[in-house]
């Protein structure tokens, strides 16, 4: 399990950082399958056949947004239809037109099903479609799923019938431009293979998209189930109700595939621990709140996972401060250390009177004589007068 959440975590983390490249490479690609298919199926106009034009609309669509690239294709398949008879193109337009409206209209955010769905049936996977956009989309994708399921068709029929549309048949040789456009429509409309499609497959998105949105546990699984039984159960109604030609064979054998493709992608999309789920309530001055969280699986690599032990370390000592007598200030006597030892506090007792003595024999004694050239205290160098008061000695 490990190690498809490793796998997991690696497309996730390579896609998120490649996505200014892996997004117009994919563009790229779905723009070029499909004009190539289209060349191949339809290409009725010579010079849109061209490899180079071809590349070079490809190379456009992988820098345009996807609803334009679909536009431009919807043009190139007019401009082939046109090459082919004009009441065909004049058809194909209109039908495009109501189409596009309806497209741009609710589902303009489902490019990626409007070019996708056409090309699911050229791959023969066309079952895939409709449950993942019921699981990724939104009910409005039904219009997306069901506006390429009519392309599809249209163009398929046109390419098993060109014969018809180009009046090189016998059965059309002598009709009017009125009758053959009568003829083209008719063709169409009846085609009930195309319409027991497009409403299983809208029915679908539907009830995928409801079921994966009820707060219940493993409601994404319970969708895959209930869409493809849904899938299976109105295309076969449909299909004996209107006398459709729909292979049950290859209708068991697509739901067997869409349930692997739509289970890897739940895998990537929507994986849930439901063994961890918790309700949370709470309120406020107006509301009460109840809270169900789901947490996601989370990826554990057994490689990087230690087993938290205690290490033993080597205690190192603590080198503690020596407290240090302080010393005296503004003294001549030394500062005397005392301690335990007797004969140490002798010997300091003995130095510190030597140097007692010492100073004392330093000072000079009381009435001593200076020593030449100092001036005695009180004495006034030359050359300044003494004040005498009158009546003293100095007055005569």
């Amino acid at each position: 399990m490990n190690s498809l959440m490793s796998v997991k975590l690696a497309l996730k983390k390579f896609a998120g950082r490649n996505e200014a490249f892996l997004v117009p490479i994919f563009k790229f690609l779905i723009t070029l399958i499909a004009l190539l298919r289209i060349s191949s199926r339809i290409g009725f106009m010579a010079r849109l056949n061209s490899k180079p034009i071809l590349l070079i609309v490809a190379l456009a669509g992988s820098f345009l947004p996807l609803n334009l690239t679909i536009v431009i294709i919807g043009f190139i398949i007019i401009a082939h239809m046109y090459a082919l008879s004009l009441e065909c193109a004049i058809v194909v337009f209109a039908l495009f037109m109501v189409l596009f409206l309806l497209y741009f209209r609710f589902a303009a955010k489902d490019s990626v099903a409007g070019m996708l769905t056409p090309l699911s049936f050229v791959f023969h996977v066309p079952y895939v479609m409709p449950v993942s956009m019921g699981l990724t989309g939104t009910p409005t994708s039904m219009v997306s799923v069901g506006s390429g399921v009519v392309i599809y068709h249209v163009l398929h029929f046109i390419a098993e019938n060109k014969a018809l549309f180009a009046g090189t048949s016998d059965a059309v040789a002598d009709l009017s431009r009125i009758e053959k456009f009568k003829a083209v429509v008719d063709a169409l409309v009846k085609n009930r293979e195309m319409i027991v499609l497009a409403a299983s497959f809208a029915i679908t998105v539907l009830v995928v998209y409801i079921i994966r949105r009820l707060p219940i546990n493993f409601s994404w699984f319970i969708a895959i189930a209930a869409g493809e039984l849904s899938l299976i159960v109105v295309t076969m109604v449909a299909a004996t109700a209107l006398d459709a030609d729909i292979s049950l064979g290859g209708l068991f054998v697509g739901v067997i595939v869409s349930t692997v493709i739509n289970l890897i992608l739940q895998y990537f999309l929507f994986d849930l621990n439901y063994n961890r789920v918790e309700k949370v309530q709470f309120e406020d001055d107006e509301y009460y709140y109840y809270v169900k969280a789901v947490p996601k699986n989370e990826f554990v690599d057994k490689e990087n996972v230690r087993e938290k032990r205690p290490v033993a370390r080597a205690v190192r000592p603590v080198a503690r401060p020596v407290k240090r007598p302080a010393q005296a200030i503004d003294t001549d006597e030394p500062p005397i250390h005392h301690t335990e030892n007797v004969d140490h506090e002798a010997q300091a007792e003995r130095t510190a009177a030597a140097l007692r003595n010492a100073n004392n024999r330093q000072r000079p004694a009381a009435g001593a004589s200076r020593p030449q050239g100092t001036r005695p205290q009180g004495a006034r160098p030359q050359g300044m007068k003494q004040n005498v008061k009158p009546g003293g000695p100095g007055n005569k």
